[in-house]
């Protein structure tokens, strides 16, 4: 009879723990779906609202089942979450992607509790959980830092356009923060003569157009701005010419000279600011690509996390249009050579970075495992790639990097 108790006792907790399994597993169903939302709307609260009370109702039934592992991974993402919540920011992709990944966690441990037992399992917790610390701590990190002036960026726009070295951007930021703290940093880098006037004065105007917030704008055409910029090209023509003509008439300290040389300078700077309104961003190429890769990855069956950085670097509209193909082309052999990984469990990492040094777009592809270089070399996805990036008058690297995995360089003349 004692024995017959303690079976109905162990069978009756028993059901009550895949009772708190199956709820479990519908909220994160329910979680996934909300996160679907939050792609297609980053800036609606009620999504991120939804997502941290699934997290929160986990984090009471994970406690009931006395799993400090799903305790962790879940306790860590809600406090994520709730940083998100407190602060108003806008969910990126490494933050969607990190939660998805804590959902995938917590599935592994409801289907297969055994798997707490496994040391390499363990190991990827203990890194994931590291991962959300450190972006929880990267965000407290922005809050708590003052946001940089616009005039700090002016070292940026010189940088770009030749008119400072960068070891006089560093100079000038040190006395910035050491003798003239008060000082804007065109002032200072003026003051120390380590930029021109007429450098300055350019790099100010170009700055503004970066940095206004607040204006009314009217939409353009890219069409119609290759016009304008066409039109002012060919009056930049004349006027030289006709700046030439009347050096060689009255010298070049005659007030008309002088007017005719600010008139040249002037239909420089319209045309630069032109090519300025002309760029865009990577942010609408990126959410196409993101939206392609997922596709691959569900088709492949395989578990990989996808990430972009650099989304908001300014480039030329066929640049962002046309790298899409390209960029697919090469995720989509990568993924076939993860789909070859007889360890299905395992969650491997794709990551497209994306930065501008000097005068080139860098786009660098990464994978968490190597793939051999033959295979690469001797792809038809990476051929197509590759005549597409020539296209762009750009060109394409790729090694093996020890430790960590197979890594692509896209370097684009910009």
């Amino acid at each position: 009879m004692e024995n017959l108790n303690k079976d109905n006792v162990q069978e009756t907790g028993g059901n009550i723990v895949n009772d708190f399994i199956r709820e479990i597993i519908a909220i994160l169903d329910s979680i996934e779906l909300e996160l679907v939302n939050i792609e297609v709307d980053p800036d609606n609260p009620g999504y991120l609202n939804a997502v941290c009370s699934g997290f929160h109702s986990i984090k009471g039934l994970t406690g009931f089942l006395e799993e400090d592992m799903a305790s962790g991974i879940t306790e860590y993402t809600e406090e994520l979450l709730e940083a998100c919540q407190k602060f108003n920011i806008s969910i990126s992709r490494s933050i969607t992607n990190i939660i998805l990944q804590s959902v995938l966690f917590l599935r592994k441990i409801c289907n297969d509790k055994k798997i707490l037992a496994d040391t390499k399992f363990q190991g990827e917790v203990g890194q994931h959980i590291g991962s959300i610390i450190q972006l929880k701590d990267g965000i407290m990190l922005d809050i708590k830092q003052p946001v940089r002036p616009p005039e700090n960026r002016i070292g940026e726009i010189l940088l770009e356009d030749g008119a400072i070295a960068l070891q006089d951007i560093e100079y000038v930021l040190e006395k910035q923060n050491s003798v003239y703290q008060n000082m804007k940093f065109g002032e200072i880098a003026l003051r120390e003569r380590k930029v021109d006037a007429s450098g300055l004065i350019k790099a100010i105007r170009a700055q503004k157009i970066r940095n206004e917030s607040g204006e009314q704008f009217v939409q353009i055409p890219i069409k119609r701005l290759d016009q304008i910029l066409q039109i002012v090209s060919q009056l930049g023509t004349i006027q030289n010419a006709l700046h030439n003509e009347v050096i060689i008439r009255f010298g070049s300290n005659d007030s008309f000279s002088t007017d005719s040389k600010q008139a040249k300078d002037m239909l420089t700077d319209i045309r630069k600011i032109l090519q300025e309104l002309r760029l865009v961003t990577f942010k609408q190429s990126f959410q196409k690509l993101t939206r392609a890769v997922k596709a691959m990855i569900e088709e492949a069956g395989v578990n990989v996390i996808f990430s972009t950085i650099g989304e908001n670097i300014e480039v030329n509209k066929e640049i962002s249009d046309e790298i899409i193909i390209p960029l697919a082309k090469i995720i989509e052999f990568i993924l076939e050579n993860f789909s070859t990984d007889t360890n299905k469990e395992k969650i491997d990492n794709i990551e497209v970075v994306t930065d501008k040094k000097g005068k080139s777009i860098i786009i660098e592809i990464s994978a968490s495992k190597p793939v051999h270089l033959d295979l690469v070399h001797n792809s038809g996805k990476i051929k197509e790639a590759e005549k597409k990036i020539e296209n762009l008058k750009g060109r394409i690297g790729y090694k093996n990097i020890e430790n960590s995995g197979l890594q692509m360089k896209i370097i684009i003349p910009h």
